[in-house]
């Protein structure tokens, strides 16, 4: 095998194959691919075509005759070369990072540390350089095959800090959430009859103060730009009445009269609200323009008119309370049926307000809310308005709605509706829809009068279409074009009806009962117009509209 060696050109740079004198039997590219690897090139690329190149032309030329005892000249070619290490840099989308992918070189020297780090700083990775990395990155370039690919992040910025949101810390107990706290016993359960003393404050007295935003300190990418932190929100206090910003300190609101903490949105204020025990015979009926505090109930007969809110801490006995705010009654609502239905009223009690109501349970009464309308326990025969019902407790034994109206305007959720008794229980969303209907009405009576009026001008015209001469020919004119004026009437008040329609459709929608536990026959639901009565009894569902009935949904 004299006959085969492996010479590197002057350069250095290319290495090649020298065949003569062989068995061609004995040759392969396998076997001439072993003998490279046995040499001292064994690192340069080989180029495997050149190989088969080479292989091919020496048995053309070894069968020619003349070269029965081998090559006169040998064959040359070049079969494999020096290639240089290659590096490329990968940065991340944000630039927080960047990836050295380097494959090693065939016959060449690996690049060292410092040519690497040059490498990067040329591309402008200037920073979060991790040099012992990279440096043991480097150290691997000669322990691993030529050609071989490494990949590692070598650099990585710094993130900003975390920016913190402005905040509102509340430094007294708002009466309306104190009403609806129930006081801690001694053995850790609560007391739902028990709801502790109204705070009231005096002039100066901290209420709530703002916590600034802090914003995150600036962090900076691989190639050395700042990044900065993510602007955080603000807030700033909103002054109520009966409050102001302290003096002393820009984000300290305190009180700027004696009275009754109320919380509103982002702030507070003080309501130099009427305060009082017990409404009774003693106190007589409250009528305020502002806020009205009953640190005690309301008793049966009497009534309580205010313009704000109305917070009442234990119990409304068969009486009356219309606010100008939401209505907040610490225990709740103790009503009886009217026999004769005095004035008109079914109930007791009658509270109406173009805000929210809150009571634990509400039994025997009228009320008429614009809020939401909550009562965890239980609502029992009454007649109850609101944009919303709530009616839940996490015991599953309280949450229930027994007797009389429910009208909510968007939905109604319970733990149950109805009884084992069944006794007659209503749901009613029409009045969502009352205004609809009555256009509804309205269009309907237009549509007959002008129908009318159009088939007796058609039979008009028809008549006189059977005449001659030039009256009854401007009689034809006149009616035709009052049958078309009329004609477009009739169009405009069915694309109005279409219309409305549609709307309602849009809401019946978006209407829907909630139920956790349990709805019992004797519940009637009245989505528009016609009321649909519940047959059987089934488990915890969600309700709504289909068509001109309902449909159950299981589960919530």
């Amino acid at each position: 095998m004299s006959g085969l060696r492996f010479e590197a050109s002057p350069e250095g740079k290319e290495i090649q194959l020298i065949i003569s004198k062989l068995d061609t039997d004995s040759l392969s590219v396998d076997f001439l691919r072993g003998q490279f690897k046995l040499t001292e090139f064994r690192d340069f690329y080989l180029l495997d075509s050149e190989l088969a190149k080479a292989l091919s032309q020496y048995k053309s030329k070894a069968v020619e005759p003349g070269n029965e005892d081998g090559l006169c000249d040998p064959i040359r070619m070049v079969v494999a070369e020096k290639r240089e290490a290659v590096l490329n840099a990968e940065l991340s989308e944000d630039k927080m990072s960047c990836s050295l992918i380097a494959e090693t070189a065939f016959g060449a020297e690996n690049p060292d540390f410092q040519t690497v780090k040059d490498f990067l700083t040329r591309l402008g990775v200037v920073k979060g350089l991790n040099e012992s990395l990279l440096q043991s990155l480097c150290n691997k370039f000669s322990n691993v095959a030529p050609g071989t690919e490494l990949r590692e992040v070598v650099a990585k910025g710094k993130a900003p800090g975390q920016s913190r949101q402005a905040k509102i810390e509340i430094l007294v107990l708002p009466v309306q959430d104190r009403l609806m706290k129930p006081k801690l016993r001694d053995d850790g359960t609560v007391d739902m009859h028990d709801f502790g003393e109204i705070e009231m404050v005096d002039i100066g007295d901290a209420l709530l103060r703002r916590i600034p935003p802090v914003v995150g300190e600036p962090g900076y990418n691989v190639l050395g730009e700042t990044v900065l932190a993510a602007q955080p929100q603000d807030k700033t206090i909103n002054v109520g009445d009966g409050a102001e910003i302290s003096p002393n300190d820009k984000n300290l609101l305190v009180a700027s009269r004696r009275g009754v903490p109320l919380k509103i949105d982002s702030g507070m204020g003080v309501s130099d609200a009427y305060c009082v025990g017990d409404v009774d015979l003693e106190t007589g009926n409250v009528d305020f323009d502002g806020t009205v505090v009953v640190q005690g109930s309301v008793r049966e007969g009497m009534s309580v008119t205010a313009t704000g809110k109305v917070l009442i801490r234990d119990y409304l006995e068969s009486a009356t309370v219309i606010a100008g705010d939401e209505v907040v009654i610490g225990k709740g609502v103790l009503g009886r049926q009217l026999k004769n239905e005095e004035a008109g009223e079914q109930f007791s009690v009658l509270i109406e307000t173009p805000g929210a109501v809150f009571a634990n349970y509400i039994q025997y009464a009228k009320i008429v809310a614009q809020g939401t309308v909550t009562a965890p326990k239980h609502i029992m025969h009454s007649d109850v308005s609101g944009t919303e019902v709530l009616v839940l407790s996490p015991k599953k034994t309280e949450g229930k709605i027994i007797g009389g109206i429910i009208r909510p305007a968007c939905r109604l959720s319970c733990n149950t509706l109805g009884g084992p008794s069944y006794i007659p229980t209503d749901v009613d969303f029409s009045n969502r829809f009352s205004e609809q209907m009555a256009d509804l009405e309205s269009i309907r009576a237009e549509l007959g009068e002008r129908l009318n009026v159009v088939r007796g001008m058609k039979e008009a015209l028809r008549q006189i279409k059977g005449k001659t001469g030039s009256d009854a020919g401007e009689q034809v004119v006149k009616i035709s074009n009052t049958i078309a004026h009329f004609e477009g009437i009739l169009s405009d008040l069915k694309q109005r009806r279409e219309a409305i329609l549609e709307a309602v459709n849009a809401i019946v929608e978006t209407l829907e009962i909630s139920v956790e536990k349990a709805v019992f026959p004797g519940v009637q639901i009245t989505f528009i117009q016609n009321p649909i009565p519940v047959k059987q009894e089934r488990d915890g569902c969600r309700i709504k509209a289909k068509g001109d009935g309902i449909t159950y949904y299981s589960g919530n």
